[in-house]
């Protein structure tokens, strides 16, 4: 193969394993989002004041 399409399918591929990655981050912080402060407190998380999901008082 051509090392300059070799690079493109390097890139495209790296693309689309940081595009799946995203994708997949959202879909756990929306069942995440979901729980209730008890049981985020049992898995090491919290909700801060504006709702947002914390973990150790960062943002995940």
């Amino acid at each position: 193969m051509n090392p300059t399409l070799e690079s493109i399918s390097a890139a495209m591929s790296g693309l689309a394993l940081r595009t799946s990655a995203v994708v997949e981050r959202r879909r756990m912080l929306r069942r995440v989002a979901r729980f209730s402060d008890h049981r985020l407190h049992d898995i090491g998380l919290e909700r801060d004041w504006d709702g947002s999901i914390l973990r150790n008082g960062r943002a995940i």
